[in-house]
């Protein structure tokens, strides 16, 4: 064996015994606790939210669906500073939180994107009201309405729908589960809910508190 092959030999095994020396071996699902990054979990936020500022902050932002409608008087951008928040800070779409009562006269319970038709109270005028019951969710309006909650927070929109999912979710469990859609044709409710402004004839309200007088 030359001089050289040999000083090549050392150099390799130093260099290894220096990796040895230098790494650290962490378990698969323990990469946090090295890094301090914390993997994200949409569940968590949503979660967090729902029990730390939802009700308070959808009571509060709330505004009255009647008065809503007659304000903005068939164009809600116009109302889009006063109550309104965009998806993307200053653009994007346009989602508001509103709060009504009506009569159910639709119940849409064996649809994948169910909804129940609702005749607000002292509403006159020609717009269908929906209230969204899932199992499906369309649109991402309870997420889109969170001032608190900003795209800007997410790496990518993968994240940024999963926050949507997570708490269509929680809206399915906490708020929908609890109510007999059975039997609710015909009956008085209380709302809080989500709308993104889409077709004018209609507004598809993802409720975020759903009484039955």
């Amino acid at each position: 064996m030359t001089k050289g092959k040999i000083i090549g030999g050392v150099l390799i095994i130093l260099a290894i015994a220096y990796m040895g020396l230098t790494s650290t071996v962490v378990k698969e699902g323990q990469e946090a606790q090295l890094t301090g990054e914390v993997a994200f979990n949409p569940t968590t936020v949503a979660q967090n939210f729902w029990k730390e500022n939802a009700k308070d902050y959808f009571e509060k932002n709330a505004v009255d669906l009647n008065q809503l409608i007659t304000e903005a008087n068939g164009d809600f951008s116009t109302v889009a500073s006063k109550y309104g928040h965009y998806s993307m800070g200053d653009s994007g779409e346009l989602s508001f939180i509103v709060k009504g009562s009506g009569v159910v006269d639709t119940v849409k319970n064996k649809l994948r994107a169910g909804y129940l038709g609702v005749i607000p109270d002292g509403y006159s005028g020609n717009v269908k009201f929906r209230l969204q019951i899932g199992p499906v969710f369309k649109g991402s309006a309870v997420r889109d309405s969170i001032s608190l909650i900003s795209y800007k927070d997410y790496k990518n929109q993968i994240e940024w729908a999963q926050v949507s999912v997570a708490f269509h979710d929680l809206i399915l469990k906490e708020i929908i589960s609890t109510v007999d859609m059975n039997s609710i044709q015909g009956k008085s409710v209380d709302f809080i809910g989500c709308f993104t402004v889409g077709r004018p004839s209609q507004l598809v309200i993802t409720p975020v508190e759903l009484t039955v007088k």
